[in-house]
């Protein structure tokens, strides 16, 4: 490449009005959403993983469980279970970014005349949509295994909201590590071992109360804790009550934007 084709699209990524950018982050969209649909089993991180956990946790695992949660398994574990998928599932935003790296494709978006934040919040765009996505499938089979909703269609969609606005955080650090780290393989072997322990060490499954004394102390400032005691209360009611629980699981989604945000825009603006 060139040293003119180099600095010809930062030049032209600074005369780049906002109705071109958003033409431009509608295009990369699509081409996001079509290597998805020609590729589905991008998905199965988000859709198969979490039915799998699902069936194991209340049919394996529910029967030695449902006594430490007091009341119906499934109920319990459903919004845990959405947590899990919202959260793991912005793993893939990262790995795509780091994909396009690995592939070149970031050569060729650098070549053309667009808007470089577009690449950027097209693959967080087409991540939420995944996330949407997978939502709606876990929520059937959910209904299938007997879960149903005891709370107003409000608090459930406020609890489905909230969740994704953790996942928009987890996005951005899945970003950040998308830009820093060498190979998709990378990025996923980092995250998945930064939320594996969050996820085992939270509310999610069981009660943090059956926990030894110094693991309930790290499990209740868990965010995954907080964002599932928060969706069990918008979803199931009951003896699930709020608390501070949005409010901790909303804190901790803005902070994870305020933090990874620069720092990933820095790590891409480096790289493109």
């Amino acid at each position: 490449m060139t040293a003119a084709s180099t600095l010809a699209p930062a030049n032209l990524s600074e005369r780049t009005g906002l109705r071109d950018t958003l033409r431009h982050t509608g295009a990369l969209i699509r081409r996001n959403l079509l290597s998805t649909k020609a590729t589905p089993e991008e998905l199965l991180d988000v859709t198969f993983f979490p039915i799998i956990m699902t069936v194991m946790f209340t049919y394996v695992f529910g029967g030695g469980l449902k006594h430490s949660v007091g009341g119906n398994y499934i109920e319990y574990l459903i919004p845990g279970i959405f947590v899990q998928m919202l959260s793991f599932g912005s793993i893939g935003v990262g790995i795509k970014l780091n994909s396009d790296f690995d592939k070149g494709l970031m050569d060729r978006f650098r070549s053309l005349p667009i808007a470089r934040v577009s690449v950027l919040t097209a693959h967080l765009v087409s991540s939420v949509l995944r996330l949407l996505l997978a939502s709606l499938i876990t929520l059937v089979v959910a209904v299938l295994l007997g879960f149903r909703v005891h709370t107003g269609p409000v608090d459930f969609f406020g609890g489905i909201g909230l969740l994704l606005a953790l996942g928009f955080g987890v996005s951005w650090l899945s970003l950040y590590v998308g830009t820093v780290v060498r190979s998709p393989q990378a990025v996923q072997g980092v995250l998945q071992i930064a939320l594996f322990p969050l996820m085992f060490c939270s509310s999610i499954f069981t009660s943090v109360g059956t926990m030894p004394g110094w693991l309930q102390a790290f499990a209740k400032v868990n965010p995954l804790t907080t964002a599932a005691d928060a969706a069990r209360a918008l979803m199931v009611g009951g003896q699930f009550t709020v608390g501070n629980a949005v409010w901790v699981t909303l804190a901790w989604a803005v902070g994870m934007s305020v933090v990874f945000a620069p720092l990933g825009l820095r790590a891409y603006n480096r790289h493109i």
